[in-house]
């Protein structure tokens, strides 16, 4: 089998080799027969997910081929909810034309693999301490509202044209609300930044997308 995950830093951070994935996917077959392709690139717009489904892209030294010549059995498909959130109002409906014209080049160009949609782990309305956010945010508490605020906008965005379109969607906000409302913090998943995956997030992400995946094709030897 052959998976390309397609993402922003959220999807880059499950690691190039998809190590917690592959460990939750397959743990009793030869790594020779499932092929893990991490197509996720830090400071994703979902436009940089369709060039990419379209033509070749290097990443530093990494190639990535477009889908006509992949021809994966499987595509995961993250919503870049937290990069095009900088478009605020204006970019919804461009947002939803990009993701239209992303499903159908899966369906022209990859018409024979599975293709599953899902939102990864919310983001949390924190701040940053005054020394993470003087070396690396120059923002103030401001700032962080709004982009909290903008970044939960558009994965809701991603969930309302998912349901019109009538596509079944992994949603891993819910896995997160669930054990927010057992006394789990969300920030238990999450980095200082109040976005990316920490350990136990990349873990939580990684498990979960391999319970879709496995519910899906029913691939004997996979954890269950």
């Amino acid at each position: 089998m052959k998976l390309v995950f397609y993402g922003d830093s959220m999807t880059e951070y499950l690691h190039d080799s998809l190590r917690a994935f592959r460990g939750y996917f397959a743990p009793a077959l030869p790594e020779s027969a499932v092929e893990l392709l991490n197509y996720g690139v830090g400071a994703t717009r979902a436009e940089m997910i369709l060039y990419r489904m379209l033509h070749e892209f290097w990443h530093g030294r990494k190639r990535m081929v477009p889908l006509s010549v992949l021809q994966p059995d499987v595509i995961i498909l993250e919503s870049c909810a937290f990069n095009n959130a900088a478009d605020r109002t204006e970019g919804l409906a461009n947002f939803n034309a990009i993701w239209d014209q992303i499903y159908d080049a899966c369906r022209i160009y990859a018409p024979k693999a599975l293709t599953i949609f899902y939102i990864t782990i919310p983001p949390a309305p924190v701040i940053p301490d005054e020394l993470a956010n003087r070396l690396f945010f120059h923002s103030d508490p401001a700032i962080f509202s709004y982009r909290f605020e903008w970044r939960s906008r558009y994965q809701d965005q991603f969930a309302a044209w998912a349901a019109a379109r009538g596509i079944e969607l992994l949603d891993i906000r819910c896995d997160v609300v669930a054990m927010e409302a057992q006394g789990q913090p969300r920030t238990a998943w999450i980095h200082a930044d109040g976005v990316h995956p920490n350990a136990a997030g990349v873990d939580l992400i990684s498990r979960r997308l391999a319970e879709e995946v496995t519910r899906r094709v029913g691939v004997a030897g996979t954890a269950k």
